[in-house]
């Protein structure tokens, strides 16, 4: 072999060599940068879901937050209409007039006197300070001294109404327009909640 052709050969092994190289380099270079990719992806996605969960989270809270906030408002609101109902009965019971307010009272001495708890005894009957002449009154007429020892008096803050007691203090059925009102609550409440803010209803 020559000189020349034995420099060719080296040449041409060199090119074959270099050749593969390069080629090894483009396919190495092309499969990191796939990598890349893939993991760019990958990463792009999780980041992704990562601000769509924190995203659902601080929605959740805010609408956590609306809704406590509301029922607060609804509570606050029950509880001023209810205070006002309230106050505007005890308003009308305070100023009813004398006739309507000794037929309430002999009403309620009657329902407690027929209830049979105090049997044949004698009783107390006990009102606010405004209503002691009309409850003796009521006793005169419904011919009830012989039953009634004695009129007492009880705080304004029972609005009106009666209490009767048997003499000894043994027993006593409280039928004060502030304890009737107290019982009707409940009612009230359960109204309120259906017709005004709709709870309870199917």
């Amino acid at each position: 072999m020559g000189l020349e052709e034995l420099r060719k050969s080296i040449l041409e092994k060199a090119q074959r060599k270099a050749s593969k190289i390069i080629e090894d380099a483009r396919e190495k270079a092309k499969k990191i940068v796939e990598e890349a990719r893939e993991e760019y992806y990958k990463r792009l996605s999780k980041e992704r879901e990562q601000a769509l969960r924190k995203l659902k989270e601080e929605e959740n809270r805010k609408y956590i937050s609306k809704v406590m906030e509301l029922n607060l408002e609804l509570v606050n609101l029950k509880n001023r209409i209810l205070n006002e109902i309230v106050s505007e009965l005890k308003r009308r019971l305070e100023t009813l007039s004398e006739e309507l307010r000794k037929e309430s009272l002999r009403k309620l001495v009657k329902e407690a006197l027929n209830t049979g708890i105090f049997g044949s005894g004698r009783v107390v009957i006990k009102v606010i300070p405004n209503d002691v002449k009309l409850i003796k009154d009521i006793i005169r007429e419904e011919g009830l001294e012989d039953q009634v020892a004695s009129v007492g008096k009880i705080s304004s803050e029972f609005l009106g109404g009666v209490i009767v007691e048997s003499e000894d203090g043994s027993i006593a059925l409280d039928n004060t327009y502030a304890t009737r009102l107290d019982k009707v609550m409940p009612k009230l409440v359960e109204e309120l909640n259906k017709e005004v803010f709709g709870l309870g209803k199917q």
